[in-house]
């Protein structure tokens, strides 16, 4: 594994550290909303063994980066600003998008390792769920993508197809939970969206 110490130039630190800002920033906000949430609207199942592990695997692709981010560069490429501007755009883009979806979907919102149904939930299908029904994943698969190409890493295409993967087989089952739980109203809100990205895919 080709592990390389981090660059010394303004451009390049400055984009990092603004980038390590706006992920601390992400993972705070997300955090206390979460907690207001679960005591708006209370979850309706208790953590097991299995969301445990999941929450893990969830929080190695945050840790993971932080590493890069603030130490070294893993399988790196000549560094370039222009991807690294690139990347940040992706990496602004990715939180724009989870927030914005968060707001909208208000106490409804449960993380993806507790895979459930909360107490009075609401089928969101407004705001940027008229367009796509998981935006979240597609706001994470950006910003950790993006944060890859700051890093100037060709871990970038590891990353994107791993996240895309994953989040494909979570929507799926997620799907099928809320198609449970709705019935006919969520099949017709499928109909009408798509999964990550609107009018693609």
């Amino acid at each position: 594994m080709q592990i390389q110490p981090i660059y010394f130039n303004t451009p390049d630190l400055i984009i990092k550290v603004i980038t390590i800002i706006l992920f601390a920033g992400w993972q705070l906000y997300w955090r206390i909303m979460g907690n207001i949430s679960d005591k708006v609207k209370p979850k309706t199942k208790e953590m097991d063994w299995f969301r445990y592990l999941r929450m893990g695997a969830t929080w190695f692709f945050g840790s993971f980066l932080a590493f890069q981010l603030i130490g070294f560069h893993i399988f790196s490429f000549q560094y370039n600003i222009l991807v690294q501007l690139i990347g940040f755009v992706m990496v602004i883009t990715g939180i724009a998008v989870s927030c914005t979806a968060r707001v909208t979907l208000k106490h409804n919102w449960t993380s993806a390792y507790e895979y459930q149904i909360k107490k009075n939930h609401e089928l969101i299908d407004y705001g940027i769920y008229s367009y796509i029904r998981h935006p979240i994943y597609t706001g994470l698969t950006l910003a950790y993508t993006g944060g890859e190409l700051i890093l100037c890493s060709y871990l970038f295409i590891p990353m994107f197809l791993t996240l895309i993967i994953m989040g494909y087989i979570q929507a799926k089952q997620e799907e099928a939970l809320l198609k449970s739980h709705f019935g006919k109203k969520y099949v017709d809100y499928m109909k009408k969206t798509k999964m990550f990205y609107p009018f693609i895919f």
